[in-house]
């Protein structure tokens, strides 16, 4: 029996027969576990113009001699067909384990001073080909705030309120949502485009119940049909399949990373805070810190101290980025209209004393020494920032052209 060349799937391989016997079999969902087997299902369907369903999607062990004698067992003596189980069983297992454990192809990469720095479709927000995200407490508009950026690259939208650089052509997003339904995302997107006179834009939006990596077959389908090459996970918890675990264990954090692998496609993956910390630390997302680690380009979204009234006023600082330098912490305006039920968000300068517990040490010292030179040691008082930090980050400012020495110990800003 001739077999044909195998196709790689979302999740998994195709084998297919040739005459006589006209077979294909479905190898997805494939691990490898704790114990090195090859596990996952299999399933099995005559291609002859029928498609008879001769196996039904099974949980299977490629890695174990007696599932395959069983399983070759009963087809011999299920179906009356011309077919030698035992020779189709061995195969299916052999190519199978090879496919799985060989993975990618090795390729020498020599330095190239012409190779282009990584693409980004949303300046500094979201770097093609890989995992962003954006993490918060609950009620800073994390999510209102992810569509808007959709909508800037769907459109795409170059003179933005937020004032940042999109790529040249439309990028079609799809929306993956584990926490609200149709209505109410369209009641968002609605607001939105109420507030701003956002022009005619659609993004493409699907409910989701299963973790990513238990969906991902469907969702590559939707991604065909729709061309989308951004999406936008909301939220990080019930994509990477929580309920298998603790998301702090590193299980869940894998197997979501391993599925955003196989789609090779943008995410900007809205995610959870670290408990509040008292403190004062930095938070982080929640979850393993694997979640932090895969990703390369991560932002902090905040809300500042007074949201009462019609506007709220956020902060988004860059807390982690792998492709690039880090994008100055930006203030936005939240603005909502009571009248027509619209919200409107733009970019605003970054009040520094609203967000100080936020804000780098840094920028803090630089935002002081507006008021006027200052020594180090009322910097240390003022920002109520260790004396060893002060000198630390002063001698960096120096370094960088940023401040100078204006002779009687004190500091001021450098001007340019």
């Amino acid at each position: 029996m001739k077999i044909k060349p195998p196709t790689e799937l979302i999740n998994g391989y195709l084998l297919e027969w040739e005459s006589p016997c006209n077979l294909g079999a479905w190898a997805t969902n494939l691990r490898v576990s704790h114990d090195s087997e090859v596990r996952g299902y299999l399933e099995i369907r005559g291609t002859d113009g029928k498609k008879d369903i001769l196996l039904v999607p099974t949980k299977f062990n490629f890695s174990s001699e007696p599932t395959r004698a069983k399983f070759a067992d009963q087809l011999q003596k299920k179906l009356d067909l011309q077919v030698e189980w035992k020779e189709v069983f061995d195969s299916i297992c052999q190519i199978i384990q090879e496919l799985v454990r060989t993975g990618d192809k090795c390729v020498e990469v020599f330095p190239d001073p012409n190779t282009p720095p990584p693409e980004q479709l949303l300046q500094g927000l979201l770097y093609k080909g890989v995992q962003n995200i954006i993490f918060g407490e609950k009620g800073v508009l994390k999510s209102t705030v992810a569509y808007l950026l959709g909508v800037c690259v769907t459109l795409p939208w170059r003179d933005n309120p937020l004032d940042l650089s999109v790529s040249e052509d439309s990028v079609k997003t799809l929306v993956l949502d584990w926490e609200t339904d149709e209505n109410i995302f369209r009641y968002c997107m609605s607001r939105l485009q109420k507030g701003m006179n956002i022009p005619v834009c659609s993004l493409h939006y699907r409910r989701c119940t299963l973790p990513l990596m238990d969906d991902i077959e469907a969702v590559q389908k939707h991604i065909a049909d729709t061309g989308a090459k951004l999406l936008i996970i909301d939220s990080l918890g019930a994509a990477a399949g929580g309920e298998r675990g603790e998301l702090k264990g590193s299980e869940a954090a894998l197997l979501f990373n391993t599925a955003l692998r196989k789609l090779k496609l943008t995410s900007l993956i809205i995610a959870q805070t670290s408990k509040a910390d008292l403190d004062g630390k930095r938070k982080t997302i929640f979850g393993s810190t694997y979640f932090t680690y895969y990703a390369r380009n991560i932002f902090e979204l905040c809300a500042g101290h007074d949201d009462l009234g019609d506007k709220q006023h956020l902060a988004l600082f860059h807390r982690e980025c792998n492709l690039g330098k880090k994008m100055p912490s930006m203030g936005l305006q939240v603005e909502f209209n009571e009248a027509n039920g619209g919200i409107k968000i733009q970019r605003e300068h970054l009040s520094v004393a609203e967000f100080a517990q936020k804000v780098s040490v840094s920028m803090r010292i630089l935002e002081a020494l507006k008021q006027g030179a200052m020594t180090s040691k009322e910097l240390t008082d003022y920002l109520e920032v260790g004396r060893n930090t002060i000198d630390q980050t002063l001698g960096r400012l120096r370094t960088n052209h940023k401040i100078t020495d204006t002779g009687d110990k004190k500091w001021g800003l450098l001007a340019i």
